[in-house]
This record gives structure tokens, C-alpha cells and sequence, in this order.
């Protein structure tokens, strides 16, 4: 996860969602090469009606990519910005946040199996 170092208000950049930008059909081939824990860091759009994608599966030192999911109560939202006429995927604080907070914004409607309800039992 990512933990705010300093406070946030309500609309403020937080970061960017950086990786490779990648068109459709190289993120449709690049899912049958990853590994599985490696396709949780390709992050789907739509710009000028195609698909595109941030592939941030290589780790470039920058922290967007380790933001967590959280579909329920998240602090920040996730919006697409045209950069010198390119898409960047920037974080924007959705309420104030404090130093020490982690940073969250839902990942979306997709598959997250990490988000399904487990029933544990303890004896």
C-alpha cells in the first residue's frame, strides 16, 4: 500500500498512475505471456473510443502502482488527463486526507477475487 506522507485536501493531485502506454491488441498479448500476479498492474481506458492500457507491471519506482483497491470507502478517485496530448491516469483526493492515511481508490466494477466475502471458522 501507499500512506499519505503529508495531507491531502478534497480535489488535490495525489499522484500518477504511470507505466507503458500500450494499445489493445499489445495488452490482449502481453495477458497470455504475464504471470498472474502481474496483470493487476494493467489498467484499462477508453480514449478517442479505443481501449488502451497502463501497464505498470514493471516497477519503476513510482507508487501508483501499489495503491490499493477500495471499492467501498476509497479516498481518492482515479481520472484520465491529457498530458501534452498523451493520457495520464492522475489520483485526485475524493476528501481531505491526513499524513499517515493510505491512499485507495476503487479499482472498478472488474473481477477483484480479493474482494469476495470469506466465511472463517475458528474452533
Amino acid at each position: 500500500g501507499v500512506f499519505a506522507v503529508s495531507d491531502f485536501a478534497k480535489g488535490e493531485f495525489v499522484l500518477e498512475y504511470r507505466g507503458e502506454l500500450i494499445n489493445s491488441e499489445e495488452s490482449r498479448r502481453r495477458q497470455r505471456v504475464y504471470h498472474k500476479a502481474l496483470k493487476g498492474f494493467m489498467f484499462d481506458f477508453l480514449w478517442h473510443g479505443k481501449l488502451w492500457t497502463i501497464d505498470a507491471a514493471r516497477d519503476d519506482g513510482t507508487l501508483g502502482r501499489l495503491v490499493n483497491d477500495d471499492h467501498v470507502n476509497p479516498n481518492c478517485k482515479i481520472k484520465r488527463m491529457i498530458v501534452e496530448g498523451r493520457p495520464r491516469l492522475c489520483l485526485f483526493a475524493l476528501r481531505d486526507i491526513t499524513s499517515g492515511e493510505e491512499i485507495t481508490y476503487s479499482y472498478g466494477d472488474g473481477d477483484c477475487p480479493w474482494r469476495n466475502k470469506v466465511r472463517c471458522y475458528f474452533l
